[in-house]
């Protein structure tokens, strides 16, 4: 367990980086790109890594990481785009009707990121965590401590945008926890949090630019 628990930290964290770094070099901003409410982090690169992990096998060729990875995190990226559309009714990316976009929710040219960055996690990565971990005396209890943080870091980053959908439709907060919720992570907070993310429009199949 403490294993993947450290592949999907280690994972999270790169992809909270690699997307802020990405912004500020191509867009100019420096503006969030967490996943969580709470820290750097970035679950879909996290639960990525961990599933190339589970998936491909350490001894695999440079070759056929590359493919399997940039498959598989193509698929996933398009799905992860699907299930938050259909559960919060927003997108966090779009990448447009273009030549090489896959209906708006994956890009041939991130498939060969994720191909690469399966070269970097199953060769480098994993092999310098197995290493870490082998020389560290009792690493479950610290690795259960973390996968507690990250379920409920999840889980609230879950219940507040949940909420946010609620607050769309005008929906008046049913609990007390709904009713923290509100005060804690409102609009504003969220919209600081997850600056990418728009609202689709279900009835125009588009994206509406603005929060409300």
């Amino acid at each position: 367990m403490e294993f993947l628990v450290s592949v999907f930290t280690v994972g999270s964290v790169f992809g909270y980086l690699a997307e802020t770094l990405w912004c500020l070099g191509i867009h100019h901003v420096l503006e969030s790109r967490q996943g969580m409410v709470f820290g750097p982090f970035s679950q879909v690169y996290g639960l990525g890594a961990v599933i190339l992990t589970l998936i491909i096998g350490k001894n695999s060729s440079p070759a056929r990481i590359f493919l399997i990875s940039a498959v598989v995190g193509g698929v996933y990226e398009y799905l992860c785009s699907y299930i938050q559309e259909k559960v919060f009714g927003t997108v966090s990316w779009d990448y447009g009707d273009g030549l090489l976009s896959i209906g708006g929710r994956t890009h041939l040219l991130f498939c060969l990121f994720w191909g690469l960055m399966g070269i970097l996690l199953i060769r480098f990565v994993n092999p310098a965590l197995s290493s870490f971990l082998s020389k560290v005396p009792a690493a479950a209890v610290p690795a259960a401590v973390v996968a507690v943080f990250f379920i409920l870091n999840m889980q609230l980053s879950y219940m507040a945008v949940k909420r946010q959908s609620g607050r769309r439709l005008d929906l008046p907060p049913a609990t007390a926890v709904e009713e923290w919720l509100d005060l804690r992570f409102n609009d504003e907070v969220l919209k600081r949090i997850y600056p990418n993310m728009r609202v689709v429009s279900s009835a125009k199949g588009g994206i509406i630019n603005e929060e409300k």
